[in-house]
């Protein structure tokens, strides 16, 4: 696409087309000027023999499928966050004492130490898998390992993640709490 023509298209629909998806979608997120700039940049590396029709359609037809795919992306970690608080038993954040969240906090603390002494694949992998919701065969597709060892590596990581957690958990019940002595106003 000549630059002239996409300069006189991103002037003519820049301020509608943030309009627009204020309008249908809201003010985010996610934003509606990120929404366009990532609109107008796939639009500018559309190819086609023929000339477009109607850009603007097509430009309003990205951005409404970036802003879908932005919302199911944030549906897929805020599940992946749900699951994660779910297997590692953790109360959702609304309904944690102040105890829960520093026993909480120090469960957090003890996975993440955990993960931090994994290696460089182990953590790589976990990451891909729980963090970006990648499958076993897009990784291996990707990184080039074979999905069984795939397979080994994150059981492998998930082991030594929960041996830190039993171990916490073994030291954790057996300190005895001591209630505080309360004053008497005489």
């Amino acid at each position: 696409m000549e630059p002239s023509i996409f300069n006189n298209i991103y002037q003519s629909y820049w301020a509608e087309l943030c309009d627009k998806i204020r309008y249908k979608f809201g003010s985010g997120p996610p934003d509606p000027e990120d929404i366009a700039q990532q609109a107008f940049i796939r639009f500018s590396e559309y190819k086609t023999d023929k000339p477009i029709q109607n850009p603007k359609a097509l430009i309003y037809t990205i951005a409404r499928n970036l802003v879908i795919d932005a919302h199911r992306s944030m549906q897929r970690q805020n599940n992946m966050l749900e699951d994660i608080f779910n297997e590692l038993e953790l109360a959702p954040l609304e309904q944690i004492s102040t105890e829960q969240a520093v026993l909480e906090q120090e469960k957090v603390d003890v996975v993440s130490r955990a993960v931090s002494g994994l290696n460089a694949k182990q953590q790589k992998l976990l990451f891909e898998t729980r963090i970006e919701g990648k499958t076993y065969q897009m990784l291996s597709d990707s990184l080039g390992y074979s999905v069984a060892d795939i397979c080994r590596t994150l059981e492998k990581a998930n082991l030594v993640i929960t041996q830190a957690l039993m171990e916490w958990e073994s030291q954790s019940s057996s300190v005895e709490i001591k209630p505080e002595l309360s004053r008497k106003t005489l």
